[in-house]
């Protein structure tokens, strides 16, 4: 009896790993690279998406999988005593369109606000910000990510291409 009950304990174990071993992998975070050139912000990273054009910062997402996407600047200056510091992403329907116009589906896979676009992070500081991608349904959808130092504000806005879970 007791080697039944430690079998069943044993195997119930193996399969609590097997569960958490998995969703670590699912949730594994996708890295853009952000770098300053005089007064641009620029993806260091290669795109990843299949469909469209495949620029640097393009974000595909791979059916099936949910992400975060972790953008990173690196340590720029913008004058003698200040660094350039990332402020937000927001979400957008298209190309360096207005922010916000997309529906529930979008807001809930990127915890962000359908009107304004700005996407609420898994944490951020000043170089980095974390945000999650649930990748619910197959779309695409542009971000735009803000650096700011004094009084100047620069962005970049790629895409991300959501492959779903279907």
């Amino acid at each position: 009896m007791k080697t039944s009950r430690y079998k069943i304990l044993f195997q119930l174990g193996l399969l609590l790993s097997l569960l958490a071993l998995y969703s670590a992998a699912q949730a594994q975070a996708i890295v853009v690279g952000l770098s300053v050139n005089g007064n641009a912000l620029e993806v260091t990273t290669p795109g990843n998406c299949s469909r469209g054009q495949n620029t640097n910062g393009c974000v595909g997402v791979a059916r099936g999988t949910k992400t975060n996407i972790n953008f990173n600047l690196s340590n720029a200056m913008c004058d003698e005593n200040e660094r350039w510091q990332l402020d937000e992403v927001t979400l957008s329907t298209n190309n360096k369109g207005q922010p916000g116009g997309f529906g529930p589906v979008a807001a809930s896979d990127f915890n962000a606000d359908e009107v304004s676009g700005v996407v609420t992070p898994v944490s951020s500081s000043g170089n980095h910000i974390l945000i999650q991608d649930n990748n619910s349904e197959e779309y695409d959808i542009f971000y735009m990510v803000s650096a700011s130092c004094g009084d100047n504000t620069i962005y970049i806005d790629p895409r991300i291409e959501n492959g779903g879970q279907q």
